[in-house]
């Protein structure tokens, strides 16, 4: 790593230019301001190493005879007070830096729940026991929320240092899979089973959709095996949104055909063949 590159500095740079091109180099990439952590670090190694006129003497000596010149442990300790070298360069402010001096903070507490599907349709409200503050606390389920989804609670989280604002509550919820309904983000899915003579003729059918009530499902003429009929607006909801109800309709055969059954089938399969 060659110094004056990285500061972009010739060799012959006084003192005060190099200070001038490390301070706002520094600036550029200090990791509290969003910069690049690496480069940072690059950085400070650069300035240390050609500093001062005596610094820069040390570093052509072991470019000649060997060495680096410069040994850069950040887990031993920084040959230099970096804040105090902030605050000589940008004010007393950079003392106070979240990365050189962060303040205790309440911890979060995090637990799992489970839900029904219906519990998930309505929202719903729930007693949590936490275990970290022996305490229960009552929570709000907001109606249309997805497996997997987590809800923050401000202020339930911890509260064991003083003078500090509390953590918060953070539920991950679990929906426990439906017998009937499987759930594609809004939209629902369920099936529908009716006999072949209904498939051919039509019907109608009752169909229980996930508020509890029934609709009544127009079953065309010649619907097929398999096809999929959807009900708008029957899926689930949030404050914004509702999803659909998609319902697959499966044809079944009779199995207690008699004889006689079966023979005026053929004649009829025979009359379409």
């Amino acid at each position: 790593m060659d110094p004056y590159k990285v500061l972009g500095v010739d060799q012959s740079a006084s003192d005060q230019d190099i200070k001038q091109a490390f301070r706002k180099l520094a600036v550029q990439y200090h990791p509290d301001r969003g910069g690049d952590e690496n480069k940072f670090k690059e950085i400070n190694e650069a300035y240390d190493k050609i500093k001062t006129q005596e610094k820069r003497q040390q570093y052509e000596a072991a470019k000649q005879f060997g060495g680096d010149g410069f040994n850069f442990n950040f887990s031993q300790g920084d040959p230099f007070d970096m804040q105090d070298m902030f605050a000589q360069f940008f004010g007393d402010g950079f003392k106070q830096s979240r990365r050189y001096q962060r303040r205790p903070v309440n911890k979060n507490i995090q637990v799992n729940i489970q839900i029904s599907l219906e519990e998930a349709y309505h929202g719903t409200k729930k007693f949590i026991q936490i275990d970290q503050t022996s305490k229960e606390v009552e929570i709000n389920i907001p109606k249309g929320i997805d497996h997997g989804q987590s809800v923050r609670y401000k202020g339930l989280g911890m509260k064991n240092i003083p003078n500090t604002p509390p953590g918060d509550l953070i539920v991950k919820i679990h929906i426990v899979p439906h017998k009937v309904f499987t759930r594609k983000k809004l939209d629902l899915y369920s099936e529908l089973s009716i006999n072949c003579f209904e498939a051919i003729n039509g019907t109608h059918k009752d169909v229980i959709t996930i508020d509890g009530s029934s609709i009544k499902l127009k079953i065309r003429e010649g619907t097929q095996p398999g096809t999929v009929m959807r009900v708008p607006e029957h899926g689930m909801e949030t404050a914004n949104q509702v999803g659909d109800h998609f319902i697959r309709v499966n044809v079944s055969i009779p199995k207690n055909l008699t004889q006689e059954d079966k023979d005026e089938i053929r004649r009829i399969q025979q009359a379409y063949s």
